[in-house]
């Protein structure tokens, strides 16, 4: 990128071999650079008080001052854009939950073996990208838009990516005790940080937020989170509604759970089905959506001015397949009169 301005990167981590892994990603691209190193929590928020990165990446678990901690002053003193580095572990992914909760835009598991530059780079690499691009001055007003009308609906199925988890908790929260409607969510997260985050999502709720799992009943008044490293569909036949888990190589794709996969599943359940497109990079959903556009579905996509990252909900709405276009705060209000409808 010569003549362009590199994507500043600060790297945060006590281990030297994550730190060097790290490294040797973010400097095999021609637009970033690694602008500082940080051992503990204390070193990474001087050096970010004293650097000003553009996106720093942050070990949870680290001396003197642990990640979390870390992440609290930075994100009230200097906001910045944030990757966490998580272990694979259930504690992991707890911490790692809370660390979006805090401000993180997203996260990456730490490699369990020596991964290559290039392997960790695939999947490093675009994340600090899309944070670096994050907006955080965003306001998001309180009302709702006239543009979509609530109807009868029998099931809603949400799809999101990067800054998923964030606007889940935004959204999910909010929903009435009592709510009619089934809802499944389709977030792209690796294996083993679903059953966290339903958990989470469960203790914030006033609904049941649960794990699926293969032949689950789709009951109303219940939140399924797709689990993470496979692909969920719904399914309705003369008697039952229920979910099927399906393996990770059901469709190609590096989406797992992939959001084009659920909403094709809903059609049965179309024209009384509310499809909802949140934060994400890439275009997953948008096949999807467009099936279910077919079929007359209301789908819902959220707004430029809320999204952390405004791929996936642009794709709907670019290809004209959206009913409303709604903030993260509209599309909560949204959701409380749809699922008692």
């Amino acid at each position: 990128m010569t003549g362009e301005r590199k994507i500043r990167v600060l790297v945060v981590d006590d281990s030297p071999f994550m730190r060097q892994l790290i490294s040797n990603a973010i400097s095999s691209s021609d637009d970033m650079a690694v602008v500082g190193i940080a051992r503990n929590g204390e070193e990474a928020v001087q050096k970010c008080r004293d650097l000003r990165p553009d996106v720093l990446t942050l070990d949870i678990e680290m001396p003197v001052l642990n990640g979390l901690l870390a992440l609290e002053i930075i994100m009230r003193e200097m906001p910045t854009p944030v990757i966490m580095v998580s272990s694979l572990t259930r504690v992991g992914a707890t911490e790692t939950f809370r660390a979006l909760e805090m401000g993180a835009v997203d996260f990456i598991t730490k490699p369990d073996r020596a991964a290559a530059t290039a392997e960790l780079g695939t999947i490093l690499l675009p994340r600090l990208r899309a944070a670096a691009g994050v907006n955080r001055q965003k306001v998001v007003p309180r009302t709702v838009p006239p543009a979509l009308a609530p109807k009868h609906y029998d099931l809603v199925v949400i799809g999101c990516s990067t800054g998923g988890p964030a606007a889940l908790q935004q959204i999910i929260p909010t929903l009435p005790e009592g709510m009619r409607v089934p809802l499944v969510i389709a977030q792209h997260i690796p294996a083993g940080f679903t059953g966290p985050m339903a958990q989470r999502l469960g203790q914030l709720s006033r609904v049941p937020v649960v794990e699926a799992f293969d032949g689950m009943p789709l009951l109303g008044g219940t939140v399924y989170i797709a689990p993470g490293g496979c692909h969920t569909a719904v399914r309705k036949d003369k008697t039952r509604r229920f979910l099927q888990v399906l393996p990770f190589d059901y469709v190609t794709t590096p989406f797992r759970p992939s959001v084009n996969v659920l909403f094709q599943s809903a059609e049965p359940f179309a024209p009384h089905l509310l499809a909802v497109v949140l934060t994400g990079m890439g275009q997953d959903g948008a096949e999807g959506a467009q099936t279910l556009h077919r079929s007359g579905a209301h789908i819902v996509a959220e707004s430029e001015e809320s999204a952390i990252i405004y791929g996936m909900p642009r794709a709907v709405v670019e290809a004209k397949l959206a009913d409303g276009v709604m903030n993260l705060r509209q599309v909560g209000e949204f959701l409380k009169i749809a699922t008692m409808k």
